[in-house]
């Protein structure tokens, strides 16, 4: 029996060593940021172990197999064979990712987000969501009409599953610039592409600065817009400047335009270094945008069941000293520095297609007593904050050891099965 509406094929093994499952591609994010709705689906083997966080989007060694995995939520598989039954459960980060059941009957009927956000969002979330969700563009295209035959256009953006679009709607009141809309039935963009309006968020991230590989993205756009804003793309030499900035900004240049501009030597992209978390709430930004709250439940006819709490973000190889730096603000490495501790909460895999970095928060102990805290006092936004919530519930039935019981057990099955993409009110 399997359930969501995202796993196309799910088998779990008898000895409960592999999964296998079909699950979103998550290779285009990394590279340029989310900008288009994760829909595509690969298909992968998983090692169990590794089973209860959202995905590493990832391709790993582990011992002698060859494992890839990527996200998959809000779905279990349950398989009785020789009285044993076996239950896994995955929930996903963030919910821009879920496939909403029934979309375009839902935008009729109801809003996407029973969610108030009042006020000003904090300035360090907003960074933090940025460095977790969006992305600075230059985009380029053929015009006929202009001098010199190419139009730039300078835009900031985040794009989302519309089941946020309320928060979109803050973080746009909150700039005071930049439009909000439904960018299909089931995605939503913040964008801004005004040339004066655009200096509302080169000067945010001036004074609120990016700290995750991004931040070589901005200073690359920083300088183009710049560029446009003197108006020197309208001349030969300026257009150059900006193809050669644009050359290592997210994705590069496109094929029709190194054929136009095959001499133009790159800029080279601004070395990053990671200088540590600037704000609590950059944490609740960036976790709101890029992490999960993860359970993971297993059963059998010997025991009631055993549930684990795990709190996860994974990223591009090149953010590994970020991960570090988060475990490291929870203190999560203060008992030891050493490299083969941090193996322990940073796992490295390596793909020949991308490399990620895995950060895995699974200790009971720290969950409830550092990371359900901290995001009590600096609350997530947007609709991950039911998934915490649900999470929390589920923690509290571990601390008074209702997970031991028949009935506990069954009401942590209900749960994790109504929260991501069985969610239906939210």
């Amino acid at each position: 029996m399997c359930f969501g509406k995202t796993l196309n094929w799910l088998k779990l093994s008898n000895s409960g060593d592999t999964l296998k499952l079909m699950i979103p591609s998550y290779l285009r994010k990394i590279i340029s940021g989310q900008n288009n709705y994760l829909g595509m689906v690969t298909s992968h083997k998983m090692n169990e172990n590794e089973m209860g966080y959202r995905g590493s989007k990832s391709e790993f060694v582990l011992h002698t197999d060859s494992v890839k995995e990527q996200r998959v939520d809000g779905s279990y598989c349950i398989k009785a064979k020789s009285k044993q039954m076996q239950l896994r459960c995955t929930l996903m980060g963030f919910e821009r990712n879920y496939q909403v059941k029934n979309p375009t009957n839902q935008l009729n009927i109801k809003s996407f987000s029973t969610l108030s956000i009042r006020g000003n969002i904090n300035p360090w979330f907003i960074t933090g969501f940025t460095d977790a969700e969006a992305s600075f563009i230059i985009s380029m295209y053929k015009d006929d009409n202009s001098k010199l035959k190419w139009r730039v256009t300078p835009n900031f953006s985040i794009h989302i599953h519309i089941k946020d679009i309320a928060l979109l709607e803050s973080i746009r009141d909150t700039f005071g610039v930049g439009k909000v809309r439904k960018n299909s039935s089931s995605t939503a963009v913040f964008r801004v592409d005004n040339i004066q309006e655009l200096q509302v968020i080169v000067d945010h991230f001036d004074k609120y600065s990016l700290i995750s590989a991004k931040v070589s993205d901005f200073l690359l756009f920083k300088q183009c817009y710049y560029l446009i804003k003197q108006k020197q793309h309208l001349t030969q030499e300026g257009l150059k400047k900006i193809v050669a900035l644009k050359c290592n900004l997210n994705k590069g240049l496109t094929d029709s335009i190194m054929e136009t501009f095959p001499n133009i030597k790159p800029v080279a992209r601004p070395h990053y270094n990671f200088t540590g978390i600037p704000d609590p709430f950059w944490i609740s930004g960036f976790v709101s945008g890029d992490s999960s709250f993860c359970v993971s439940i297993e059963k059998s006819i010997n025991q009631i069941g055993r549930v684990r709490l795990i709190f996860g973000t994974c990223l591009h190889i090149r953010d590994k000293a970020l991960l570090i730096g988060i475990a490291d603000y929870f203190n999560i490495l203060e008992e030891s520095k050493q490299s083969a501790v941090k193996s322990k909460i940073i796992n490295i895999y390596d793909s020949t297609k991308r490399e990620t970095s895995l950060l895995q928060i699974r200790n009971y102990s720290d969950i409830v007593n550092k990371i359900i805290p901290f995001f009590n006092e600096y609350p997530i936004l947007g609709v991950k904050r039911l998934d915490f919530s649900d999470f929390k519930k589920v923690a509290e039935l571990i601390k008074n050891k209702e997970h031991l019981t028949e009935s506990g057990f069954s009401q942590i099955i209900k749960i994790v099965e109504k929260m991501n993409l069985g969610r239906n009110n939210f």
